[in-house]
């Protein structure tokens, strides 16, 4: 919340030589005939020091301190080489003396410094009136808010008062800054406002803009005051004038910003974002954004107009270290980021997704309560889907026998006190709005509304004893589910002969209630073989086998009440579910009684050791893991596909992972469906693939030592912005001797053969690469090349120059359909934020 006004020549003005009132200077200090001790005008103790002398004048009243004197009043310190104190005229005069080391006499050393509520300033001299409160400063400068000020001349006249004659404001750190604003007169009214007249910027020690006039504000910290506009030319919609608009700093937890974008042949855009937060308790606001903008003339033929909005809500808030609440919602038009985005990520954004969470969990227990609101709009057919509310409630797995601790673990424990149970309950209410889809193609028309409401329970009981080297797990899982709908479809014979199928639904409170049980067994063994050769220790097989068994009844059979079916006019029979079309769907069909066995291979190696002052280094070589189950109550296809994955690495250079399925029954091409019988009794091999893939990656990264990183304090967006500045003052900048590079690659193939007559592959090679050309000069490649289509995809070039004080970024997308570029200098300092220019331009004229 700590924002400062964008208007950036403001910046200059608002807290240049302001010296806190100089209440250093406004008392006098205690004359050596009574020092320590206070009298008239001074109400607290006053102490000076000298490392050389202190001599004072009877006759002329007049004190000298020589030696780096320091004078300390309150909260106010001043230092110098030399201050004189004149008790009857009650001035002060602090300087430095000529440095003799210096040849040329012009530098000094022992400047004074003064020190006032935190704040430091410098000048050569210092001078200041004990009674009329007046004072001066030559030369003087500070640094306050990462901003670096100097003037020729300070005076104060008044206690809040100052007149500043040719000052200067800049965030370059240098002695001979890279820019600066100047003002050859300015009044500063200390804590309310700085009059300047004129203002200039000078860039490099050329003057490159000027304004006559300038009244500012001068508040620490956020003040109010109006945004400085970007204007611009369009060949579509005329010049511009962009972010014209006025920041209110309402109070220290709430402000406002209020923007608008004027175009002279295109319309207008109107944005407003309020803001609030209270630290360690909650933050959040409110953005909206309107647009109407039209492209043509009034009378043109091709002329449209487009009226958008956005409107997002956003709130955060711990309650309590148990409870918290997070809101983030985004009302918008259809086409706002594809009219008004000039990021990449928003003009490719298919969908926006809202939610709304509150988060509860309990102290000491398992237990959670979710209340969440959910929405999710599709940009491009205005669907939407809803969720309003969605409750879930789960108790994590809980043993209910166990009362004491027992020291030994599991073997110590009694058999009823290893059963557990857990449980989850989840309600909803959905709304859909989706357009209906009319012989497998998707209606132009409205949309159609649906609205659904369920409740779903799932309760698993489970335990886990030990039996020699097997971990068995007897489990029993039950569900129901609690629905006030449900369909049942009839077919009725037209006058043309044809079927017509009707879906009537019915309202009604209903449940559904299913379960399975089974239990599984695994275990680990493993083999090494010892190798001491080739610097190979030994190799290690690790396997872990499992084995389950699961069963289910039909839920079909009409005893049940859940499936229904009905018959066509040809005579074939239509099995359906009387729950499909509800949230959480119905009980399943078929019976189970299904064994699965899965098998995980993990290759090991050690690295030998010569000596015992070595360690030995493990290395994975691959991990592979299969499964396949058997369903005995299946009346065909009773044996599963088999699945293989596996991964592995070569050292850090490379990984590799990949998946493969295989089928073991034959596939008829007419059917075009598998039929129950095995391919090696059809003389058709084992098995046949029916799906691979992989995935290979690497990164490499060379060159020396990466560059130290540092935040860009001028929020650019992109990460080149964190290199740390190693500006210098040579004017021929120094190549780097070795270029630090990083390059990484990823490729990936994929094959769905689930019909052997129609194949399905798709393959990708990615690339970025991130290189330092200098220590200034950063520039990163990002593209993807599709190897099927043979297309490149989405290429963007990223360079970031580091101008010491300033930076420059550029980005180009060279191709496509947001093909384009962003050039944009702008300086550091976040004070500063809207010093910048920028140059865009884009095929769509979004920019």
């Amino acid at each position: 919340m700590n924002r400062i006004p964008s208007y950036a020549l403001v910046i200059f003005f608002v807290l240049l030589f302001t010296l806190s009132h100089s209440s250093s200077l406004s008392q006098v200090p205690t004359p050596p005939d009574t020092s320590r001790k206070t009298t008239s005008g001074v109400d607290t103790v006053v102490t000076y020091s000298a490392t050389d002398s202190i001599t004072y004048n009877l006759s002329t009243r007049m004190m000298n301190l020589f030696g780096k004197a320091d004078v300390k009043y309150r909260k106010t310190e001043l230092k110098s080489e030399r201050i004189n104190m004149n008790w009857d005229t009650s001035i002060l005069h602090a300087y430095g003396v000529p440095d003799s080391a210096d040849t040329t006499g012009k530098k000094f050393k022992g400047n004074p410094i003064l020190v006032d509520g935190g704040e430091q300033y410098n000048g050569v001299t210092i001078s200041y009136n004990f009674k009329t409160q007046k004072g001066k400063i030559t030369l003087g400068d500070t640094e306050i808010e990462q901003g670096y000020y100097h003037g020729e001349d300070i005076k104060r006249v008044e206690s809040d008062v100052l007149f500043v004659e040719n000052g200067r404001y800049t965030t370059c750190e240098n002695s001979d800054p890279h820019y600066y604003f100047f003002s050859p007169k300015m009044k500063i009214i200390v804590n309310d406002k700085v009059i300047a007249a004129p203002i200039y910027l000078y860039i490099g020690g050329v003057p490159v803009f000027a304004l006559p006039f300038g009244v500012f504000p001068n508040h620490s910290g956020r003040r109010s005051g109006i945004i400085a506009p970007a204007y611009g030319d369009d060949f579509r919609r005329g010049r511009y004038l962009t972010h014209l608009g006025y920041y209110w700093a309402i109070s220290d937890y709430t402000d406002l910003r209020t923007t608008i974008d004027w175009y002279t042949k295109g319309g207008w855009v109107a944005r407003g974002e309020f803001r609030y937060a209270l630290r360690y308790a909650f933050r959040g606001g409110v953005s909206t954004s309107f647009t109407n903008t039209h492209f043509g003339e009034k009378f043109d033929p091709d002329r449209t107009e487009q009226r958008e909005y956005n409107i997002r809500l956003t709130h955060n808030q711990e309650f309590n270290p148990t409870t918290r609440a997070d809101v983030d919602f985004t009302f918008t038009s259809g086409s706002y980021y594809k009219n008004t985005s000039t990021y990449l990520n928003d003009l490719l954004r298919q969908n926006v997704i809202s939610n709304a969470t509150l988060y509860k969990t309990w102290r000491g227990g398992n237990n959670s309560l979710t209340l969440n609101v959910y929405r999710d709009q599709n940009l491009q057919t205005g669907e939407f889907s809803e969720r309003l509310p969605s409750v879930s409630f789960t108790k994590s797995q809980t043993f209910p026998f166990r009362r004491d601790k027992k020291t030994g673990g599991l073997a110590k424990l009694d058999w009823y006190e290893l059963i557990g149970f857990s449980y989850s309950g989840h309600a909803m209410n959905l709304i859909k709005k989706e357009r209906v889809t009319s012989g497998g193609a998707l209606s132009t028309g409205a949309l159609r509304r649906d609205e659904r409401q369920g409740v779903a329970h799932s309760l698993t009981f489970n335990a886990s004893p030990k039996v020699g080297e097997f971990s068995v797990t007897p489990f029993l899982s039950y569900f129901e589910r609690w629905y006030n709908k449900s369909i049942r479809r009839h077919v009725v014979s037209t006058s043309r002969g044809t079927d017509s199928l009707v879906t009537e639904e019915i309202s009604a409170v209903k449940a559904v209630r299913f379960f399975n049980l089974g239990i599984s067994a695994s275990t680990k063994f493993y083999g090494i073989f010892p190798i001491n050769a080739l610097g190979i220790g030994s190799f290690r097989h690790t396997v872990t086998p499992s084995v389950s068994y699961v069963f289910q009844p039909d839920f079909g059979k009409p005893s049940f009440g859940y499936w229904g079916s009905y018959r066509t006019s040809a005579g074939q029979e239509v099995v359906y579910s009387f729950y499909e079309r509800e949230i959480f769907g119905g009980a399943p069909r078929g019976e189970i009684q299904s064994i699965s066995l899965s098998v995980g291979h993990l290759f090991e190696m050690k690295t030998a050791v010569r000596d015992t002052s070595e360690r030995e280094k493990k290395i994975q070589l691959m991990n592979v893991g299969t499964s396949i189950s058997y369903n005995f109550a299946a009346d065909s296809l009773k044996l599963s596909e088999l699945s293989v994955s596996y991964r592995t690495s070569i050292g850090s250079f490379l990984n590799i992972y990949g998946a493969s399925s295989f089928n073991f029954y034959k596939f008829d091409p007419i059917a075009h469906r598998r039929i129950d019988k095995f391919l090696i009794s059809e003389g058709g091999g084992i098995a046949q693939l029916t799906g691979f893939s992989i995935n290979l990656s690497t990164s490499l990264r060379g060159g020396g030592k990466p560059l130290p990183v540092q935040s860009a304090a001028g929020g650019a967006r992109t990460p080149l912005s964190e290199e740390k500045s190693a500006y210098t003052t040579s004017s021929h900048e120094q190549p780097a001797l070795s270029i630090p590079w990083n390059l990484s690659l990823a490729f990936d193939y994929s094959l769905s053969r689930t019909d052997p007559t129609a194949t399905f592959r798709s393959s990708n090679l990615r690339g970025s690469l991130n290189f330092d050309l200098t220590t200034n000069w950063k520039i990163s490649v990002s593209t993807s090349y599709d190897v099927m289509n043979k297309q490149v995809v989405t290429p963007v070039i990223n360079v970031y120059r580091d101008l010491h004080c300033w930076e420059m970024n550029f980005n180009w997308l060279p191709k496509g359909n947001y093909r384009g570029f962003r050039l944009e200098i702008r300086v550091k300092a976040p004070q500063l934020q809207d010093l910048k220019l920028t140059k865009q331009g884009s095929a769509r004229s979004i920019y």
